[in-house]
C-alpha cells in the first residue's frame, strides 16, 4: 500500500535539547494510528515538523510525496492542537465558516461544511454562541470541526480527548471513529487517554526519548505481548518466587503479582497449583495474562532504551 507520510532519519534539536532523536515512520492511507510515550518523548514535537511549523534539524519528510511545509503538503492536512485557540469575539458558526474560507472554500461551501459537522458532533444548539464561552469539551469539538472543515486526506489529532470528562471523551471518539471510516482518512492521533485510544487506533507507534520505540499493528502488539505470560500470586509469594526460580522461569514482581514468562501454559498451570497446595499456601491469583495498550505503555516506557527498538 502507498505511504501517504514518510519521516527518515530526523532530528529536531532546541538548543542544547535534542527533542527528537532519528526519528524514522511511515503512514499508509486510510488508517488510524496512535502516537503513544511519556511527556516529553517529542510527540507535539513531531506533530509540528509534520505540519511544517517548525523544520526538522536533520533528516527529511514526504506528505503524499511532496516536502513538510509545502503549501500542497498542508492543503491535504488537517490539524487539531492540544490547546486550539479561537477568536474570543466570533460565535462558533462566524468561526468555523470563516476558517473553512481561510482554507480556500466559498463562503457558501464554508457555510455548508460548518452546518453539516456541527450536526455530526452535536453542536448545532450552540452554533451561535461565543466559542470562548464554550466549556472544554465543547472547544475540543470546535477544534476538531476546524481541522475537518476542508476534507484533509491526512488528519492530526494532539491529545484529542485530554482533560476532558469520560463522556466527552466518549463522545469524541465515537464521532471520529464514525467520520473517520465514512471519509476514508488517514489519522494519527497523540494521545495520554489510552483506554479510549485502544477503541479506535488500527495501528500503534510508540516515542521515547524522540525516536521510535514500537511500530506495529494494534492486534499484532496485542497478541505479541499476551502470548504466554501467567499472572500468579499466592499468601507466600517469596516462597514462590524461589521455586519458580528452581524451575528456570523468568519472572517479574509488580504490585505483589508475579508475571510469569512461559513456554508450555498448561504444564506451568499445573506445576504452580500443585507446588502451592502442597505446601498448603492460598492460592490468590492464576490466569493467563492480557496486557491493555496502557499496560503496554508502562511496560515499555519501563524497559525501554535506545538499543530495544521493536519494528
Amino acid at each position: 500500500m502507498d505511504k501517504l507520510i514518510v519521516i527518515e532519519h530526523m532530528d529536531k534539536v532546541f538548543g542544547n535539547y535534542k527533542a527528537i532523536d532519528d526519528l524514522s515512520f511511515s503512514l499508509e492511507g486510510g488508517k488510524i494510528y496512535g502516537m503513544i510515550g511519556p511527556n516529553g518523548a517529542g510527540k507535539s514535537t513531531t506533530m509540528s515538523l509534520l505540519m511544517g511549523l517548525i523544520f526538522p534539524t536533520k533528516g527529511s519528510g514526504l506528505i503524499k510525496g511532496y516536502p513538510l511545509g509545502s503549501n500542497e503538503a498542508k492543503a491535504i492536512m488537517g490539524y487539531s492542537p492540544e490547546f486550539p485557540n479561537f477568536y474570543s469575539d466570533m460565535s462558533c458558526l462566524e468561526y468555523l465558516v470563516y476558517m473553512g474560507m481561510l482554507s480556500d472554500l466559498s463562503y457558501d461551501e464554508a457555510l455548508k461544511r460548518t452546518k453539516e459537522l456541527l450536526e455530526e458532533f452535536d453542536l448545532v444548539e450552540h452554533q451561535l454562541k461565543r466559542v470562548a464561552k464554550f466549556s472544554t469539551g465543547m472547544k475540543k469539538k470546535v477544534g476538531l470541526i476546524q481541522a475537518m472543515m476542508h476534507k484533509p486526506e491526512i488528519l492530526l489529532l494532539d491529545e484529542p480527548t485530554a482533560n476532558l470528562d469520560p463522556t466527552s471523551r466518549y463522545e469524541i471518539i465515537q464521532t471520529l471513529k464514525r467520520l473517520v471510516k465514512q471519509r476514508k482518512m488517514t489519522v494519527l492521533i497523540s494521545s495520554h487517554v489510552l483506554t479510549e485510544l485502544e477503541m479506535i487506533i488500527d495501528h500503534v507507534i510508540m516515542i521515547n526519548k524522540g525516536h521510535v520505540v514500537l511500530n506495529q499493528p494494534i492486534d499484532v502488539v496485542q497478541n505479541e505481548f499476551n502470548q504466554e505470560k501467567l499472572l500468579v500470586s499466592c499468601n507466600h509469594n517469596e516462597h514462590l518466587q524461589t521455586y519458580l526460580e528452581t524451575k528456570g522461569y523468568f519472572y517479574t514482581l509488580n504490585n505483589g503479582v508475579l508475571r510469569v514468562s512461559i513456554d508450555d501454559k498448561q504444564k506451568c498451570k499445573k506445576e504452580i497449583v500443585k507446588f502451592i497446595y502442597e505446601n498448603d499456601y492460598e492460592l490468590d491469583l492464576l490466569k493467563e495474562d492480557t496486557i491493555s495498550l496502557e499496560g503496554l505503555y508502562q511496560q515499555l516506557v519501563e524497559e525501554n532504551d535506545h538499543e530495544s527498538t521493536i519494528q
